[in-house]
């Protein structure tokens, strides 16, 4: 139910953005990295449940994963990783790198009726 959770989130926020406003909500575009534990399918399918909940009615989501990539400290390669705590391709050393992107879970953008 983590997901359930983080579905409320995303709505608030959106709702602290739109001056407490839902009614007019008609999309919210989101980023989620892969590497940031999260549920996609999970949140798809129980962000109208939560949307319902919150009376915010048929507002749609719209989801764009981002990749995961690193920066390895020990031969200074930048790498896509695919999980948490892989060896980087380069060197083969484990853990000794810097996330640059793919933990992330951010609301870009959302759009209102007309």
């Amino acid at each position: 139910m983590h997901e359930f959770s983080l579905c409320e989130g995303i709505i608030k926020q959106v709702s602290r953005a739109n001056a407490g406003v839902l009614d007019n909500v008609s999309q919210i575009k989101i980023e989620i990295g892969k590497l940031s534990g999260v549920d996609v399918e999970s949140l798809v399918f129980w962000f109208p449940v939560v949307a319902e909940k919150l009376a915010c009615g048929q507002v749609q989501l719209e989801v764009a994963e981002i990749e995961g990539s690193a920066l390895c400290t020990k031969c200074n390669q930048q790498f896509f990783l695919t999980n948490l705590y892989d060896a980087c391709p380069h060197c083969k050393t484990y853990g000794e790198y810097q996330i640059l992107q793919g933990r992330e879970l951010l609301v870009k953008s959302f759009i209102l009726n007309n």
